[in-house]
């Protein structure tokens, strides 16, 4: 079973800035916060606010809320580099509280997310995902959240006709008797046929090809994507890693398979979980360029 940690770990880099910068005012010409061009646009297009130069408007009525006003993280200027090694080249955003749990959160924490969201070049995020897996796998042990769920089906059917499948894909099929041959062949039609919207477009267009799906074994190709299927997949009750973590710390429950640290985050909340992982990324990665204002314990609810 693939889980999040069992990935690949390279990310591709923006060919573009991550940061525009552009301002946007009040009807007072107070700044309100920053964005990016594509917002600027959705004000202008709607005509909501007017141009004041290339990279700043101005709204064209008066708003409800002050904005990011009072918070200078977010009306700085950021820059279009590297927090941890200052590079500007070959740059992704970096999640340092992973989305897997920020995305279970609420909404008065999330609406905070993009103090969380970093630029970090590729070869820096590499290196620190590694440190990252580590910890989740961590979590996992202390808050009985496998990385890959909890609440899996086990299709046994499916399982069936992947290891027909391999049987009459192997190379020694010519030293199987007969009768054992058309049994795997039949296996291999009635599950192809019970289970046809778990394949492929290409693959259903060639199973609809076969009445009730007799023959369907002739096709190599459906055979080695029937081959390659998960044998479980998720029940009614699934919960992801991260939806269990969660879970968890917001109701404050503990369990004997704690380490002090995990027992700690669970008693204070899931504003705890958000500061852990700031802290790992800040002694994992080292990040020697935060942005002004960042900080491990910065604000994690919206008022």
């Amino acid at each position: 079973m693939e889980t999040e940690t069992d990935r690949k770990l390279t990310m591709q880099s923006r060919e573009q800035d991550i940061y525009n910068n552009c301002k946007v005012l009040d009807i007072t010409g107070t700044l309100l916060f920053r964005a990016g061009t594509r917002r600027l646009e959705w004000y202008l297009s709607r005509n909501l606010a007017h141009r004041i130069d290339a990279n700043t408007i101005q709204l064209n009525f008066v708003n409800k809320g002050s904005g990011r006003q009072n918070e200078p993280f977010y009306l700085q200027e950021m820059q279009n580099m590297c927090t941890v090694c200052g590079s500007s080249t070959n740059l992704t955003m970096h999640h340092v509280v992973p989305h897997q749990y920020r995305k279970y959160m609420d909404d008065k924490i999330k609406s905070r997310s993009s103090h969380d969201l970093l630029p970090v070049c590729t070869l820096c995020h590499d290196k620190y995902e590694r440190h990252a897996v580590l910890f989740k796998q961590h979590l996992s042990h202390c808050f009985s959240a496998p990385l890959e769920g909890v609440g899996w089906i086990e299709r046994k059917d499916i399982g069936k006709g992947m290891r027909a499948a391999s049987t009459l894909m192997s190379p020694s099929l010519d030293k199987i008797p007969k009768q054992r041959i058309d049994q795997l062949r039949a296996i291999v039609n009635e599950v192809v046929v019970q289970n046809t919207d778990l394949f492929s477009a290409d693959s259903q267009a060639l199973i609809s090809q076969y009445q009730f799906g007799v023959g369907v074994w002739a096709e190599h190709s459906v055979l080695k994507e029937l081959m390659s299927m998960d044998v479980r997949i998720r029940g009614p009750g699934f919960c992801t890693h991260g939806e269990i973590i969660v879970d968890v710390v917001g109701h404050h429950r503990t369990n004997s398979l704690m380490c002090h640290q995990c027992k700690e985050i669970a008693v204070a909340g899931v504003p705890a979980l958000v500061v852990s992982w700031r802290r790992h990324f800040v002694e994992h990665a080292g990040p020697a360029y935060l942005p002004n204002h960042w900080s491990v314990e910065y604000i994690c609810e919206q008022n």
